[in-house]
């Protein structure tokens, strides 16, 4: 497998190592005047010197592409001349990894190679790039996200023994760099490390010169140009960090996950789902937020409709949002009807300059439905970014948080976003003219096997909002092709899959197994578990039911979590067919599921 990496710097290289060891031939492309600090560990060094080694690796400098592919192929890390990567046109390479590190995206789009990743902030998953991989440091550091962004840049380095921003040296003026100090050398706090036109950079802790610019290069004041470690570690200067590492390590990870050509129908279908979700338009749907994370960015205005309180009978509740696009598509929904078309015109409104708007509307001179609803209107800018980008990120790591809206100056609105309240539902503070909502990602749905009623269930649960991952013993039937829109499908013995399966407390399990014996081999898993999901059911017959009850009590089942159990499975609607079924069923979890939002019969079962 051939692998082009654009950049060369001290991650990038980290990223070669791992592929390198991994099998991979790598070629590398970087500048003429590389701006790689810790040159120990960069295969950038090679453009300076001809040829260089890290950790035991060879890079060698290349004239071109046609060089460069023998030299990859010959076990070297090839080094090319090429900022734009325009070999890659020639190379045809299996993987592109975008590792520049420039915290945006410098010109890889997805059509450049099969498989192409992007490293650090600036790129979207799905958007410019297959997958991307997470560099800040902490938790989240190398995870691969197939949807979404990592985290977006703080301009704050990442601690290394204790020290941040302060083991960073910063040019003290525009000019040529000169070094006056070696890589590794031991400093201390106030050590002249280099000078840039006659003005001295200083280290400002005691350490180990761990990086720096090398000679001659043009620097502006304020650009990073050294770098001092703390621990005192001469050895750590000669080996790739932990960090570039760790991100190499995600980066393998995804080009062998994106190789396979089920795990790319299986992201494609992802995502194809998550497109589907974002017609509910509310902030726990990663696809709304997503799309207006997608405008802003590219600098484009949206008017945002939101529904903060309703009261009566209504189409939708509070949560729902409408999103008028700058292009004038519309993301998300209010409900539709004559509420739908005021958003639509005052989100439009708030694109072309209007104040924001606040007031409650009633429907019931123009809708069946004849309920009241209060509708907020403003325009969404850059400045809101940072509220989008923490709700999607807590949405792609599952952790639920609480957003809130001051509406104090309705000609001035405020939202921000801070950890999980003990809210179910969105409220309304009518004095404080607040509004408060929990936002956690869409509820899994595990369904437990592949026949006709799964297949027809599936195609159910991503309309109402749940993300499908099935599982069957069968591999004819446990493919991505008959189940397009599940997140996942997985084929294996029904006990290591119910043992296996990543269950949490929100999520729903659904057993339709092709045998009485397998739905009790799920069900007593599942029962079994320390974290209990929300919702168990399984189908079958009254008598069946009975029988699986006696069963499970028998294996030490307690009593709660059996009777817990949907069994027979669904509402009672007459359900024959397999469609009906899966109906039946999909109506129950969205009947449990509000429910548990605190949404009474009124809101939660009403057609």
């Amino acid at each position: 497998m051939l692998v082009v990496i654009r950049g060369a710097g001290d991650i990038a290289s980290g990223i070669a190592l791992r592929l390198h060891r991994a099998g991979m031939q790598v070629v590398m492309c970087d500048l003429a005047v590389p701006t790689s600090i810790r040159r120990t560990v960069c295969f950038s060094e090679a453009i300076r010197l001809g040829e260089t080694r890290v950790e035991g690796v060879r890079g060698v400098l290349c004239a071109d592409a046609a060089a460069a592919r023998a030299a990859a192929a010959a076990g070297d890390v090839a080094v090319l001349v090429d900022p734009e990567a325009a070999c890659v046109r020639e190379l045809a390479p299996d993987a592109l990894v975008d590792a520049i590190l420039a915290k945006r995206n410098l010109g890889t789009t997805r059509d450049l190679a099969p498989v192409v990743i992007g490293v650090g902030p600036g790129f979207t998953a799905c958007e410019d790039c297959d997958a991307a991989v997470e560099t800040m440091r902490g938790h989240y550091l190398g995870r691969v996200y197939y949807e979404g962004s990592p985290i977006p840049n703080t301009a704050v380095p990442g601690l290394i023994g204790g020290y941040a921003g302060e083991r960073v040296m910063r040019a003290p003026a525009d000019g040529a760099f000169e070094p006056c100090m070696a890589i590794g050398a031991q400093v201390a706090a106030g050590d002249v490390c280099a000078t840039v036109a006659g003005e001295p950079m200083r280290a400002t802790i005691d350490g180990v010169v761990r990086g720096l610019l090398q000679v001659g290069v043009p620097v502006h004041k304020g650009m990073k140009c050294g770098d001092v470690d703390p621990r005192c570690h001469p050895e750590y200067i000669e080996s790739a960090s932990d960090k570039a590492l760790a991100v190499g390590g995600g980066v393998l990870e995804a080009i062998l996950s994106l190789s396979g050509e089920k795990d790319r129908r299986v992201e494609k279908n992802a995502q194809a789902e998550k497109n589907a979700r974002s017609v509910n338009g509310s902030l726990s749907d990663e696809g709304f937020v997503s799309a207006l994370v997608a405008e802003l960015v590219a600098g484009r205005r949206v008017g945002l409709a939101s529904l903060l309180a309703t009261s009566g009978s209504m189409p939708r509740h509070e949560g729902a949002r409408l999103a008028v696009l700058a292009n004038e598509a519309l993301v998300g929904t209010v409900g539709g009807g004559a509420i739908e078309q005021l958003a639509i015109e005052r989100a439009r409104a708030a694109c072309s300059g209007a104040a924001p708007s606040l007031e409650w509307y009633h429907t019931g001179d123009a809708m069946a439905c004849g309920g009241y609803a209060l509708l907020a209107v403003r325009l969404l800018t850059a400045d809101d970014l940072p509220v989008l980008f923490a709700v999607r990120n807590a949405l792609q790591r599952d952790e639920p948080v609480c957003v809130t809206e001051r509406w104090t100056d309705a000609a001035a609105p405020t939202i921000e976003v801070g950890p999980a309240a003990r809210l179910s539902a969105p409220t309304w503070d009518d004095a404080r003219a607040t509004y408060r909502e929990p936002v956690a990602a869409p509820s899994r749905l595990h369904v437990f096997g592949a026949g006709h009623v799964g297949a027809a269930l599936v195609g159910l649960a991503a309309q109402a909002g749940f993300e499908a991952h099935v599982y069957d013993d069968r591999p004819e039937l446990a493919t991505c092709e008959r189940l397009p829109q599940a997140t996942s499908v997985t084929c294996g013995a029904f006990d290591e899959l119910a043992a296996g399966a990543p269950i949490g407390p929100r999520d729903s399990v659904v057993v339709l197994t092709h045998g009485h014996a397998h739905d009790e081999t799920v069900l007593l898993a599942v029962l079994s578990r320390d974290v209990q999901p929300a919702y168990v059911g399984c189908i079958g017959s009254a008598r069946k039911a009975a029988l699986a009850r006696e069963h499970l009590a028998a294996a030490g089942v307690p009593a709660e979590r059996v009777d817990a159990v949907a069994m027979p499975i669904g509402l009672a609607i007459g359900a024959v067919t397999p469609a009906e079924i899966a109906l039946a069923i999909i109506a129950q979890l969205v009947r449990r599921r509000a429910e548990r939002r605190g949404e009474g019969p009124g809101k939660g079962e009403r057609a």
